[in-house]
């Protein structure tokens, strides 16, 4: 969505990750990932935008005694993805180029036991990672491995005019899961995967959820944030799919998703599906912002995310129920009807 205001993003490693994709679905040799230099940090709260709310909070759970568990220090690092077989389209005057690179951010917690669960996350429309930065390094403290690769013909990083294409994205994310997973320094668990998204990122997510033809078995939670049904694929019937999946929408999302967001919950069709409202949140800063209610929306997501990524599978009650406790003052818990 256009609006999105994006930060710098981490520095691109100018070694390229050849991996080969073939029949819509990532197939990869094993990679030689190169890796920039981390950097360990906690990081504090960070609000993409002023807020004028009152009452200012922390993005993060106060913190444990050291070393009994997290939140964790999170640690970035920055890799390189490259796909030779599928394009990036023309971007305005910049004309189409053979190939996808994926400069993709890692969110590391630094000292969580291995393997460790992994989030792949989708920025928006003319947006990049760094915009998300309070959301992704929440979860990467919660102790999840979290990567958000910048998609090549939709961010706001690169010459051009940004474009939308949704089947291309989820590809991206299928893409980027399988080259993680090949990479044994990173400690994927295999078990462990979610795939998360915000705005068009979270219409990609709706794709991979409902569409058979972009669904990825390995994924096991979804998690669509200000998202809607996405258009511009091909017809499909949606079809049942055992991962879990999380609504998030504000009643007051200025490009009028609070209803579209409904659609995708309503749609699908899992056994662990819940959707949550911020009343008179917004489109963006019921995730990002340094509020009581958008620090309650990222707790939220991390609940979710700890709960569907357990062995057991949650169902829908189960969800709601932990969602729900404490009693929640900012936002609205619907479950599966």
């Amino acid at each position: 969505m256009t609006g999105l205001v994006g930060l710098v993003v981490v520095a691109i490693l100018t070694t390229a990750v050849v991996v080969l994709v073939t029949g819509g679905r990532a197939s990869v040799p094993e990679p030689r990932n190169t890796h920039a230099t981390s950097t360990a940090r906690s990081r504090p709260a960070r609000s993409d935008r002023p807020s004028t709310a009152p009452g200012a909070v922390p993005a993060s759970p106060l913190a444990p005694a050291p070393g009994t568990g997290p939140p964790y220090t999170v640690a970035t690092q920055a890799l390189r993805l490259f796909d030779p077989s599928r394009s990036t389209p023309q971007r305005g005057d910049l004309p189409a180029t053979a190939g996808r690179v994926l400069a993709t951010d890692l969110y590391v917690p630094s000292g969580a036991p291995g393997p460790l669960p992994l989030v792949v996350f989708a920025h928006g429309w003319n947006s990049d990672p760094g915009v998300y930065q309070t959301l992704l390094d929440q979860w990467a403290a919660a102790g999840f491995l979290v990567a958000a690769p910048v998609f090549p013909d939709s961010t706001d990083l690169y010459p051009g005019t940004p474009v939308s294409d949704y089947g291309q994205q989820a590809l991206d994310l299928s893409f980027v899961l399988t080259s993680l997973l090949h990479d044994s320094s990173l400690r994927v668990d295999p078990t462990r995967i979610a795939v998360a998204g915000h705005s068009d990122g979270g219409t990609d997510v709706a794709l991979m959820a409902l569409d058979p033809a972009y669904a990825d078995a390995r994924v096991r939670a979804y998690v669509c944030l200000s998202g809607q049904l996405p258009s511009g694929v091909a017809a499909y019937t949606v079809a049942p799919s055992r991962a879990a999946l999380f609504v998030a929408v504000g009643t007051n999302d200025e490009y009028g998703l609070y209803p579209l967001a409904a659609q995708v919950f309503q749609a699908a069709q899992t056994s662990s599906k819940v959707e949550v409202v911020e009343s008179g949140g917004d489109h963006l800063g019921s995730f990002v912002d340094a509020t009581p209610a958008a620090a309650a929306m990222r707790d939220a997501t991390t609940r979710f995310l700890e709960l569907a990524l357990e062995p057991q599978s949650p169902s829908s009650a189960e969800v709601v129920a932990s969602l729900s406790q404490p009693p929640e003052t900012y936002l609205t818990v619907t479950p599966q009807s």
